[in-house]
Formats: structure tokens, C-alpha cells, sequence
């Protein structure tokens, strides 16, 4: 994928929705898919899993999006998790202390057991 297109799509797996993101989550993405993301995650009702395996870049505008998505979960009762966190992202998480916030799994089969 080229590192300007960002993507997001989902599917129910069991009682979790996954939500793929794929491209880099920067100051010149997020706002793209952030109105989507939203709807999407509203309309969860269930547990949310984000897979980053396809994320290879994120910024501080990222997290924030990520962050933004913690609270409206929160607001609506439903677990949140993130994984397949690449090095340099996963590099990023380690310095902010985003495990603190989220629950993070090594890939997509860890966070569905």
C-alpha cells in the first residue's frame, strides 16, 4: 500500500469486531478515516480489536485518534485492545505508555482467544 493511502475495514469475528488498519497513522491520515473509525466503533455493541499488523508509522495525530476511540468505548461499555503492533510502532507505545491504556496482544489469534 503506498504510505499516503490509509484504510480501515472490519469484520465480526465470534462476539469481537475487528477493525484492519492499514497505512500510516499520521497528521496526514487520521482525519481521514477518523469519522468512519467512529461510526464504526459506535455501532460495535461488542468488544473492539484493533489490528495494526499493516500500521508501519504513527504519529502523536495516531494516538490521539486512538485515544479518542478508548473514551467512546469507555463511554459505551466495551473492551477495547490493539495488535499486531509492528517494531516501530510498538517502539512508540513503549516510550508514551500506552499499555497502561490498552490491552496489547502479538497478533490478530492472541486477542480472540
Amino acid at each position: 500500500m503506498n504510505e499516503d493511502k490509509i484504510g480501515i475495514h472490519s469484520e465480526a469475528i465470534g462476539d469481537k469486531m475487528i477493525v484492519h488498519v492499514q497505512g500510516n497513522l499520521d497528521v496526514h491520515n487520521t482525519h481521514k478515516i477518523e469519522k468512519d473509525l467512529m461510526a464504526l466503533v459506535s455501532a460495535a455493541g461488542k468488544p473492539v480489536i484493533f489490528n495494526l499488523s499493516d500500521v508501519p508509522f504513527i504519529s502523536s495525530a495516531g494516538l490521539r485518534l486512538l485515544v479518542t476511540t478508548l473514551r467512546l468505548c469507555q463511554e459505551q461499555k466495551i473492551s477495547i485492545s490493539i495488535c499486531g503492533l509492528q517494531p516501530a510502532v510498538e517502539k512508540v507505545f513503549d516510550i508514551i505508555g500506552m499499555q497502561q491504556l490498552f490491552t496489547i496482544y502479538p497478533d490478530l489469534s492472541s486477542a480472540l482467544k
